[in-house]
């Protein structure tokens, strides 16, 4: 584990998505509060966004004066003769209001402060030098996105599809990022759905793949849709408000049928709902309802499947219309008004920086044999064993259909042929034939009780219903302490040997097993990562903590119940308490070390992780024993940002996996392409370092975060993470089934429009434990 920075493969560059920002020629940016209210009532901000822009705009009288529609103006030039001013709007539902606009100085910036010393610094969340760098990097952001999105539409290859509804246009906005080595303009891009399609009939043709039928529960889905559209009736130009609970035929306005009213010549399905139009409430056939090519609020799951597909784009694609999107950046800069006064000059070509490749661990496989990888970071267990196969005595199947639905002799080959597999993998089956339960959906616990004596239960079921599913994981997980897998009935068709290696790599860790053995550290660690996930089913927020309980390859967890939307988990001191008894129970030794790894934290609350997880992480080893010490990592891992970056070479490739960069941060932290993308361009993961008191140093950081990529056991390649944060967010995810009431009776499934009964009921539903019988076991994958 012990590398230098000599052991490094040899350096190499990348490109990103970032421009450096040149200069600023205001050497000070004049930040302004605005308050728009009406001047019968001083004391109420008007809302609106579009109304505050439109009045904004009235009461500045072209003046220099950057508005980013919500709380600030920005300008080069300090004010020094403003004064309240009266306005009115073209709103109709304000036509006979006035409104008064007043600015209230609220902070100088120095720009050039942001061109001198960007060092790294250990990130507190409370550094006032920190705060006014952020402050003024949200100025810079404010000015440049005023100017808008810069639209670019994709040919049709990509996207331009009637079947789906809409056409794929790529938007890009500019945000200006302040990092180690710069002032960058970042250019975001995103894939759009867009209409394409005459009238909101055709829009629910796509979303229901053809006909939709006649009203009923299908079109409550479509019903989020609608919202929100801008829809054009007759001549005039309205905004939906969702759909009628009545269909077509059975609606009257001022005692006229919708036909009559509408003096409609087309033809018009009575079946279907109308449209609400927003304000009114009169309802429209969808038929007369024309669309202009505009965003869609919401799309469903196969149309999100399709947008998926149709927007990926090859990493040189994407880099030459990044490099377009920079030349608009420039241009706007350079030409409208207001944001051309401070002078923001943007080079034209996007950064270049260096990176570094880490060497690829030697991945160990049963019978002291090794994986060979490929160029992707990935390796193939074709007749190869794995690292620690386990030994299943018995086991069932429990198939929640009927015999119709997934016949015996399906099954038996199914099983059959999952026997054969584990065999070349190492994994021993004593029982050929196992014993087939069908039951009904609603027998739950008596199905999974007759069969407590399996080492595990295979659950066939027919659909992807989640009231099933954790149904059966709530039994399994807190009432018998079973390990269970669920299969989908279309999965137990033919011959799937891929399908079938991915379940009995999930069985055999579930069961203790381990699939390789990556690397060993160099002195006795604990590893812990944790996650907050915010569920919808039980109205709570569910926090996971798990913990290595040997080297660092199996691991153990649990959950903990937290109010809704709380991320920051307070009671750490318990929880590592009790990982560190876990932990030495199995390796009767105290680590030396704790590498604490978190997900989903923002910049907002990393001073609260320092402050409340971190602290609590101490006191839980003192908890354990008053003088133990031990060093302590904690870095935060993020997914959810728009750095990308490519190779360059005679075209642009995505990057070697195992990439680090370490300049394109803000902080103590780097960029890690530790995986191959299969689609579009890989998307890095951030690493921000918060606390190191370790030995390690920076490139053993990095060598251990990527070695970690290679341990997580039901896949056979590196992953984009490593391995203990995706057991945590699988922790979170699972968890939320580890409740006190039948998951399918939960007010999510069953009360629908109450939303006080529904809160009532959610009061009851709390999270339990997990069965003894899976305490230290990895049950949740």
């Amino acid at each position: 584990m012990n590398k230098t920075d000599t052991e490094y493969i040899e350096p190499t560059t990348v490109v990103t998505n970032h421009a450096r920002l040149n200069s600023i020629r205001a050497k000070r940016i004049y930040v302004y509060t605005v308050e728009i209210t009406n001047a019968d009532a001083p004391d109420e901000q008007l809302k609106d966004t579009q109304t505050r822009i439109e009045l904004f705009a009235k009461a500045a009288n072209q003046s220099s004066l950057v508005f980013d529609g919500r709380e600030y103006a920005y300008t080069a030039h300090k004010l020094l003769n403003w004064s309240t001013v009266s306005v009115h709007s073209a709103n109709a539902e304000f036509a006979h209001t006035a409104f008064h606009v007043v600015l209230h100085l609220h902070r100088t910036y120095d720009t050039q402060a942001l061109f001198k010393d960007q060092s790294p610094k250990e990130t507190t969340g409370t550094d006032d030098l920190d705060q006014y760098s952020r402050g003024m990097e949200f100025a810079l952001d404010s000015i440049i996105r005023s100017t808008g999105a810069y639209t670019e539409t994709l040919d049709k290859q990509h996207g331009d599809d009637k079947a789906t509804g809409f056409s794929v246009h790529w938007e890009h906005r500019a945000s200006v990022r302040v990092l180690r080595s710069g002032v960058y303009v970042a250019i975001n891009a995103h894939a759009r759905p867009i209409t394409n399609v005459k009238t909101v009939a055709d829009l629910a043709r796509a979303f229901f793949r053809g006909n939709p039928g006649p009203a009923g529960p299908a079109w409550t889905r479509f019903d989020a849709n609608v919202r929100g559209l801008r829809v054009c009736v007759g001549s005039t130009y309205v905004v939906l408000n969702g759909l009628t609970t009545r269909v077509h035929r059975d609606l009257r306005i001022n005692g006229s049928s919708i036909d009559e009213y509408y003096k409609s010549t087309d033809s018009l399905d009575s079946a279907w709902p109308c449209a609400v139009i927003a304000h009114t409430n009169t309802p429209v056939p969808l038929e007369l309802c024309k669309l202009e090519p505009q965003l869609l609020p919401r799309i469903s799951g196969w149309q999100r499947m399709k947008l998926m597909a149709q927007s990926v784009l090859s990493p040189t694609q994407r880099q030459h219309m990044l490099e377009r999107a920079v030349q608009h950046v420039q241009k706007v800069c350079a030409e409208t008004p207001g944001v051309s006064d401070f002078g923001i000059t943007v080079s034209s070509e996007l950064a270049r920086v260096e990176a570094r490749v880490l060497p690829r661990p030697r991945i160990s496989l049963g019978s002291s044999t090794f994986a060979q990888l490929d160029p992707h970071a990935s390796w193939t267990i074709d007749r190869q064993t794995l690292y620690k196969a386990a030994h299943i005595h018995k086991w069932a199947i429990a198939v929640f259909c009927s015999k119709q639905q997934c016949p015996e002799s399906q099954l038996l080959a199914f099983s059959k042929q999952l026997i054969k597999t584990a065999h070349e993998l190492g994994l021993s089956f004593d029982e050929s034939k196992p014993q087939i339960t069908y039951a009904q959906t609603n027998r739950v616990y008596d199905t999974l009780h007759t069969l407590r004596d399996a080492q595990f239960i295979l659950c066939v079921v027919p659909s992807t219903s989640v009231s099933l599913y954790g149904e059966i994981k709530r039994v399994a997980y807190t009432q018998l302490g079973i390990h269970t897998q669920c299969v989908n009935i279309r999965n137990t068709k033919g011959s799937r040997t891929k399908l079938v290696e991915a379940l009995l790599l999930k069985i055999n860790t579930k069961l203790g097993g381990q699939t390789t053995n990556s690397f060993q550290p160099s002195e006795p660690t604990l590893y812990i990562a944790a996650d907050v996930c915010h569920t919808t089913e039980i109205g709570v927020s569910v926090a996971s903590f798990v913990w290595s309980i040997d080297s660092g390859q199996t691991f153990a967890g649990t959950v903990v119940q937290h109010p809704k939307r709380q991320e920051i988990i307070e009671n750490m001191d318990v929880l590592v308490r009790h990982a560190l008894r876990v932990h030495y129970k199995h390796t009767r030794v105290k680590p030396v070390q704790i590498v604490y790894l978190r997900d989903g934290v923002s910049d907002s609350q990393l001073g609260d992780v320092r402050r409340i997880e971190l602290d609590g992480l101490m006191r839980g080893c003192k908890l354990v024993d008053s003088t133990y010490e031990p060093r302590v990592l904690l870095m935060i891992a993020r997914k959810r940002h728009c750095t990308r970056f490519v190779q360059q070479s005679s075209n642009f490739e995505n990057c070697v996996p195992g990439t680090v960069v370490t300049q394109m941060t803000s902080h103590n932290g780097f960029h890690m392409v530790a995986h191959h993308a299969i689609h579009g361009v890989s998307k890095p993961t951030y690493f921000l370092i918060t606390h190191n008191t370790t030995q390690m140093s920076e490139a053993d950081i990095h060598n251990m975060s990527y070695n970690l990529c290679f341990a997580y056991p039901i896949v056979t390649r590196a992953v984009t993470m490593p391995a203990p944060l995706y057991y945590a967010h699988r922790l979170s995810g699972k968890g939320r089934v580890q409740i006190n009431a039948p998951f399918d009776m939960l007010p999510y499934f069953t009360v629908k429009k109450n939303a006080k009964a529904k809160r009532a009921a959610e009061e009851d539903v709390h999270l339990v434990p997990v069965h003894h019988n899976l305490a230290d076991s990895m049950y949740f994958m």
